[in-house]
């Protein structure tokens, strides 16, 4: 029971002959203990059968002594003293265990526990993700955010060793800025992560070399809107008509139409100001 300072004898279990059978035959034998010791009763050495089709423990013999388990001290063993001097030096060398990592995680990055929990699984993960923060310097939550959304992904899907993928955790952290900086648009630096891991080449300089970066120009995007508007007669009248929702449908347009490299924001002021 909780609180006690000693060990009370020891029961014996049989016939477990699987995982979960070993789990609802201790289950089983908790709850009879409990039983036991709540009705003033002493918990007795004995040998207990589990019976698998009925779900239930029958005794089969009790045993008397700690010879009758073949229970023998080693004389030449001497009884070791673990003091807390001796515990602390031999922990000190320890690496950081994952609950310690886990709770820092969550007070060091200001995580979610769901994501704390997911991140310090597996030790080259948390590491992973750790490398990725110090490499970019930003907010901690968007690094879970796409770690766990989409790298993750990649690494499950495709078996990967975050400690070998071409995706590490500098390119991660470099696309991650060029979101930032309005160079591309999120699903395009989604769509980089498998073309890093794939090529191994630097995320700027396939944005370079494959023309993926945000399109900018007024005069550009203000084209490609006035043909989405002049395309869509019925929709514009439901939108001078109050049907303001819609702006959300021809911005979907022009980014269409300029296959993703639109600057979304840019694209919606002019069309609200065409529309207007």
């Amino acid at each position: 029971m909780k609180g006690e300072t000693h060990l009370n004898p020891k029961t014996e279990i049989k016939n477990v002959n699987s995982i979960d059978a070993v789990r609802e035959a201790i289950a089983h034998e908790i709850e009879r203990q409990i039983r036991e010791v709540e009705a003033g009763n002493r918990i007795e050495a004995w040998t207990l059968e589990w019976d698998e089709d009925s779900g239930t423990l029958k005794k089969m013999r009790s045993k008397e002594t700690e010879a009758d388990y073949r229970y023998f001290r080693e004389p030449d063993l001497l009884p070791i003293r673990l003091g807390e001097e001796w515990k602390n030096e031999i922990l000190a060398d320890f690496p950081e265990l994952p609950l310690a990592r886990r709770t820092r995680f969550v007070e060091q990055y200001k995580l979610p526990d769901y994501d704390a929990d997911i991140l310090t699984s597996e030790r080259k993960l948390s590491d992973y993700y750790e490398n990725t923060v110090r490499a970019y310097g930003g907010d901690p939550k968007k690094v879970s955010n796409w770690l766990m959304n989409d790298v993750l992904r990649m690494i499950n899907d495709q078996g990967l060793n975050p400690e070998e993928m071409k995706l590490n955790p500098a390119a991660l952290a470099e696309i991650l800025k060029l979101v930032d900086k309005g160079t591309i648009n999120i699903n395009t630096g989604k769509s980089l992560l498998q073309k890093v891991q794939d090529s191994g080449k630097d995320p700027a300089k396939i944005v370079a070399d494959e023309g993926l970066g945000l399109v900018s120009d007024d005069s550009a995007i203000r084209m490609v809107c006035e043909e989405v508007l002049a395309e869509a007669p019925n929709e514009v009248a439901a939108y001078k008509g109050g049907k303001v929702t819609l702006i959300g449908w021809f911005v979907g347009g022009v980014m269409k139409k300029m296959r993703g490299k639109a600057d979304a924001a840019l694209a919606r002021k002019i069309l609200e100001e065409l529309l207007s």
